[in-house]
């Protein structure tokens, strides 16, 4: 029984790898239900031995793992060895992101035990059970911090996302990483003489009381107990008794107790423990020995209060306090108590719902003279004063109770013991206190006037943190704005109006402060930026809906002033919010209105901004202004230019009271009609506000005509229409409104126009992103109040064009916007740095540029997003730097940034590219088990051509084709290409269904025949076969065969010839390579510097050396740091077009052609003249790495330009004529 297990285990190894990198055990418990199953085994010699004979399958199973169901019949491969196994369980542990909270030093520990391990046979399961139980672990945590979240969300009466988020707990705690763990365990325990290191003892021991799985830690522990090589340590009974009282067993908990006193005395414990394991001063053995001990006790003391046995602790606690024993302790000692002790106990009383005796230990504790120790285990007989985790647990116990006077009370004593004992009252804290007290109100309607006003001058005045120091209280944070919301509601609602704007005025102006506060003392970072201008404008604007849906009826006064804030903080002027200040304006003019200089200002504001038409609410605004001789003059800027602006395009009676206004509006009414009349004059610059603008961080890139404007919400939503995802008509279309409001002075948010500027990059008009950010300019005038504003809209238009011109192609264009942004204190966003480095190209070394650029995000602390990230890996795969590109790919993961199908496609592709197939077979099977996987092209013919050119199996080219197929994916070009070279290259050589895959390509109405399909198959007959007819017959057929379209390009094309000549070269033929040339001249095909490669390897092969230096030299060098041009055939999926390159065009060496000409010299004894060409290429300045791979060819004393059994053709007749390619 055993043996076959094993080889099962060992032959499906790989597809429990997926349930693990899939975080479900579904697949993992298949394998393991292969123990039940019937039918030929393979004999296993030992435990982890290699596999022979037997069947590649046994017994029933789910299809899935029936790897040989192939719409291409194929020869079953053979099952995996030990070795290969084991490779592919590393190569898990290796992508896998580790735990945040694993101490280093278990990391290292486990990678020594494991590596041990490997050579007995173990190292495999040791590994597996390792990733689950650690999954399993972080899974618990993730559930344990979101179910913290959901409270402080409930506690905040946030309803939002709440079935989301409860359904994503429900899914993590369905993951079933502990059984598949524990399974495996209990396989590998069968044999006697299986032998686990003690931390994945303790990783089990863990996942058991995570599961209250009593059963299972038996049976784990009795598997230690029967070690006598190894001793348990302080943290397998802390697990072990948190397991028991878990499952509410307080007689085995006690058991567990008594059995790691019985172990202390016979000195069979190992003093260490998960909380000090990465301590320095755990060097100390007594400490060890001491913090272990304690927290045995103190998981005891706290397994008493979760089984309901408040009295037994509380006896526990008092054999603590009585101990005799001091700073050292025996392993027989009862060990003194310690902060956590005490913090035990609170929380204890906390969890029974005895909160009033938690309060009153609290309240003792607070008594103390000594301030709480930063060391939870450093022992103390009385207790101390509480320290942060005390002052949480009682915090959150009384807001749960509504205890609310009393953590009031609590409060306001912490904020004056808070520095002396070196605890932090934090945002969740004050958080807790506003929850609990809005509750509390919310729930008493009949509260005394008087009383309400007191509570919550209190939370005003003392829980709302003041002091900009405090930049935690923020509102990024949802549940601190909601609360905010929600106070100042309350001040509203009971009938504090005045109190409530006054409170909103505040709370918005501390936003404003720790915005400018955080920027003058680290480097301005856009998104963090944004976040925080983003929800101090969703705070007024919530507050303002709040006060419209209530019932309290609101002054002209108060909407006026809510105005004014909607102002501050730059958010728009909803559509219900206008038309209630108009109505309560026209309510009230007949009355005598009373209004501040300020507030006719805002009733301005508020008229121009209104969405529907202002002049008929524009004129009787200007008569009120003369029966009530409001001073406009004091006025901002601002408002005179909009004013008058607004009146000059309106009627002959707005000109008429624009008349009475007097000066100095009448002469620039003057000046304005005279400036409409007369249109060569450049800018109406006498009607033009003042503006900030000269004081902005930088200049644009063209001069900027100062026209004021102002910013109109339903102009912004008309034009931004097209984000997201618009279309290419949809962003001209927006791009043309802002054209047409532009010219009337109606401009958008800033953010809009940003998004526009990309988009238009995107679509490579750089005409319009000029001029878009030329008119930019006065979008960002108009944001004068508050000046942040101003600063943050300077940079977000910086940042799009970045972005805009980097994808437009215009490089150099977008890094003078980015140097802007780092010359004034910025940062570029991740974004911008994607668009950059997805566009460093046709340089020598596109990825040490891209990587320069990266490192420099980083430098500056940029995030990463998805795009950033699928660029950068996407570089590094094209320069076969797999290492890094799978470092990046952990770190993305271990950001919690979801890989996307171009993520995988990119790192996969990096591994096939240095030939690390396991790699890539692991890494394809977790992004096809992955739920949002959308299957893509691309890493299916990556697969291919791993196991077509780099590792040749056809069997696993066919099963990638038939995967690509069964994903409903269309064949590109190039998988067609793969299919021909995998049946034409690969032995045994399958001529019949090369040709098939020729006629299925040509069937094909999606997908045209290309260069690189014909070359294709004259590689497979000429350079494979040598059958030289053949290829020729092929090659002659291109111009009249029924795909070749006689108005496209050139055909044979460059890479068609390139195939033909290798053919020739290949079988020494050439006294046929001038005749070649001439046809590819004629035909208006440019030569490539691939082709010359050939040449000269041809020539040198015959013994022409002479004629190879000819072609060399007859060719080019590029500008230094810029990439060869001309040489590369168009992308491969895209459709062919006429060659825009001149036939006669220079050729361009690469650095393969001196790789060539190195070859040639060398392969014919000239080493003096290889070392110049080396001379000559490091004066060129390539890439070091490109230098050192082409100067190692001096030291392979067996080198030669053509292969010693490529042929055995006839030696070729003399060339009639040489080509020449100047």
């Amino acid at each position: 029984m055993l043996p076959k297990v094993a080889n099962h285990l060992i032959h499906h190894t790989s597809r429990a790898v997926i349930a693990v990198q899939n975080q479900t055990g579904h697949t993992l418990r298949n394998v393991l239900q292969l123990q039940s199953s019937s039918g030929p085994s393979t004999a296993v010699t030992g435990w982890g031995s290699s596999v022979s004979g037997g069947s590649a399958h046994s017994g029933p199973g789910p299809s899935k793992f029936h790897t040989s169901a192939r719409l291409h019949s194929t020869p079953s491969g053979a099952p995996l060895s030990t070795s290969q196994v084991r490779e592919r369980v590393e190569k898990l542990s290796a992508f896998r992101a580790p735990s945040t909270q694993r101490p280093q030093s278990v990391l290292a520990d486990a990678s020594s035990d494991a590596s041990q391990l490997v050579r007995s046979g173990f190292g495999t399961y040791a590994t597996l059970i390792n990733t689950l139980t650690d999954r399993d672990f972080e899974n618990y945590e993730a559930v344990r911090r979101a179910e913290a979240r959901l409270r402080r969300r409930r506690r905040a009466a946030i309803h939002e996302n709440v079935e989301e988020e409860e359904k994503r707990i429900a899914s993590l705690r369905g993951d079933s990483h502990f059984a598949s763990a524990f399974a495996l365990f209990q396989t590998a325990a069968v044999n006697p003489n299986s032998k686990f290191p003690l931390h994945i003892y303790n990783k089990l021991l863990r996942s058991c009381a995570i599961h209250s799985n009593a059963d299972a830690a038996r049976a784990v522990y009795a598997h230690l107990e029967k070690r006598a090589d190894i001793s348990p340590d302080a943290q397998t009974f802390i697990s072990l008794i948190a397991t028991y009282a878990s499952s509410k067993d307080v007689k085995g908990a006690e058991g567990i107790f008594q059995k790691f006193k019985d172990a202390s005395r016979l000195d069979r414990v190992q003093w260490s423990f998960d909380a000090i394991r990465g301590d320095a001063s755990s060097l100390a053995v007594q400490y060890r020995q001491r913090a272990s001990q304690m927290a045995v006790w103190n998981e005891m003391l706290a397994a008493y209060f979760r089984c309901g046995q408040p009295t037994d602790a509380l006896s526990l606690l008092e054999q603590m306090m009585d101990t005799t024993s001091g700073d050292v302790i025996k392993a027989t000692d009862i060990p003194p108590p310690s902060s956590a002790t005490f913090t035990c106990a609170i929380t204890g009383f906390c969890q029974l719902g005895d909160v009033s005796t938690a309060l009153s230990w609290f309240e003792r504790m607070l008594q103390q003279q000594d301030s709480a120790s930063l060391d939870p285990y450093e022992p103390t007989q009385l207790p101390r004063r509480p320290d942060q985790a005390t002052w949480t647990a009682m915090f959150d116990a009384l807001a749960d109770e509504g205890m609310v006077a009393e953590l009031n009370r609590l409060f306001v004593h912490w904020l004056e013991v808070a520095p002396q004992d070196g605890t932090a009252v934090l945002s969740d804290h004050r958080d807790t206190v506003l929850a609990a007290n809005l509750r509390f109100m919310d729930s008493r309607a009949d509260l005394d006037n008087a009383k309400a006003l007191e509570l919550l001058d209190f939370l005003s005045g003392h829980v709302l943190p003041w002091d900009t120091n405090n930049v935690h209280f923020t509102f990024q944070r949802e549940t601190s704005r909601v609360l905010c919301t929600r106070l100042v509601l309350q001040y509203w609602t009971r009938g504090h109006a005045e109190q409530a704007i006054d409170l909103a005025e505040r709370i918005a102006s501390r936003q404003l402060e720790i915005l400018q506060y955080d920027q003058s003392l680290e480097t301005f970072e856009s998104s963090k930026t944004q976040g925080r201008i983003d929800g101090t404008r969703r705070f007024v604007t919530d507050l303002v809906h709040g006060i419209l849906s209530g019932d309290a009826h609101a002054s002209l006064a108060h909407l006026l002033r809510l105005s004014a804030l909607l102002t501050d903080v730059g958010a728009l002027h909803s559509t219900a919010f206008s038309e209630a200040c108009l109505s309560t304006y026209a309510l009230q003019r007949n009355t005598a209105l009373t209004l501040t200089t300020r507030e006719w200002e805002g009733l301005l504001d508020v008229v121009l901004t209104a969405d529907a038409d202002s002049t008929a609410s524009l004129n009787t605004l200007v008569d009120d202004f003369l029966q009530h001789s409001v001073d406009i003059t004091q006025f901002s800027d601002s408002a005179k230019g909009q004013l008058v602006r607004s009146l000059s395009g309106s009627d002959s009676n707005s000109v008429r009271l624009l008349a009475q206004l007097g000066e100095p509006f009448a002469s620039r009414y003057a000046e304005l009609q005279s400036v409409q009349q007369s249109p060569s004059l450049a800018s109406a610059h006498s009607f033009e506000t003042p503006s900030a603008w000269d004081e902005t961080p930088a200049t644009p890139l063209t001069p900027v005509s100062q026209v004021s404007g102002r910013i109109d919400s339903a102009h912004s939503h008309l034009i931004g229409e097209f984000f997201p995802g618009g279309n290419r008509t949809a962003v001209l279309n927006a791009f043309e409104r802002f054209k047409d409001g532009a010219e009337k002075g109606i401009y958008p948010r800033s953010i809009v126009v940003a998004r526009l500027i990309s988009a238009l990059g995107r679509l490579g008009e750089t005409e319009k992103i000029q001029e878009l950010y030329h008119t930019a300019q006065t979008v960002l005038a108009a944001l004068e109040n508050p000046k942040q504003w101003q600063q943050s809209g300077w940079f977000l238009v910086e940042d799009h064009m970045v972005i805009g011109l980097a994808h437009a192609g215009d490089v150099d264009a977008a890094h003078v916007h980015r140097q802007r942004i780092l010359q004034q204190g910025g940062v570029p966003s991740a974004d911008a740095y994607g668009a950059l480095i997805l566009n460093v190209k046709d340089t020598t070394d596109d990825t040490s540029n891209a990587m320069a650029l990266y490192q420099e995000s980083q430098t500056y602390g940029v995030v990463p997003n998805i795009f950033m990230y699928n660029t950068v890996i996407s570089k590094l795969a094209k320069a076969r730097k797999a290492d890094y590109a799978l470092h990046l790919f952990q770190d993305m993961k271990a950001r919690n940034v979801q890989p996307t199908s171009v993520t995988y496609g990119a790192v996969i592709a990096a591994c096939c590219r240095v030939g690390d197939a396991a790699s890539a077979e692991l890494l394809f099977q977790e992004m096809t088990s992955e739920p949002t996987f959308k299957p893509r092209v691309p890493p299916y013919n990556t697969m291919m051509q791993l196991y077509t050119h780099t590792k040749p199996d056809r069997e696993r080219v066919l099963h990638y084709y038939n995967a690509l197929r069964a994903a409903n994916v269309q064949p590109t070009a190039h998988t067609y290409k793969l299919l021909i070279d995998a049946y034409g290259c690969i032995e045994p050589i399958d001529l019949p269904a090369m040709q098939q895959v020729f006629d299925d390509l040509v069937a094909d109405r999606n997908v045209a025949v290309q260069g690189t399909h014909w070359a294709a198959l004259i590689n497979a007959w000429g350079c494979v076969q040598k059958d030289l007819d053949q290829a020729v017959a092929i090659f002659d057929s291109i111009a009249t065969h029924p795909t070749t379209n006689p108005r496209g390009p050139p055909m044979p094309d460059a890479v068609v010839y390139e195939a033909m000549i290798n053919t020739l070269v290949t079988l020494r033929r050439m006294d046929l390579v001038p005749a070649y040339i001439d046809r590819l001249r004629a035909s208006g095909v440019h030569m490539t510097a691939y082709i010359a490669n050939l040449l000269i390897k041809g020539y040198a092969s015959v013994g022409n050396i002479e004629r190879s230096r000819e072609i060399f030299e007859s060719l080019q060098d590029p500008q230094e740091g810029v990439a060869a041009p001309h040489n590369h055939a168009p992308h491969q999926n895209k459709p062919q077009t006429a060659s825009s390159v001149p036939a006669d065009a220079p050729v361009y060496r690469e650095p393969s052609t001196w790789e060539a000409m190195v070859r040639a010299e060398l392969g014919n004894g000239q080493r003096d003249r290889a070392v110049v060409l080396l001379q000559r290429l490091q004066a060129r300045m390539f890439p070091p790495a490109v230098y050192q791979r082409i100067s190692g060819i001096m030291l392979d004393e067996s080198v030669a330009p053509w292969s010693a059994t490529s042929t055995d053709a006839p030696a070729p007749a003399p060339a009639a004529s040489s080509p020449s390619f100047a």
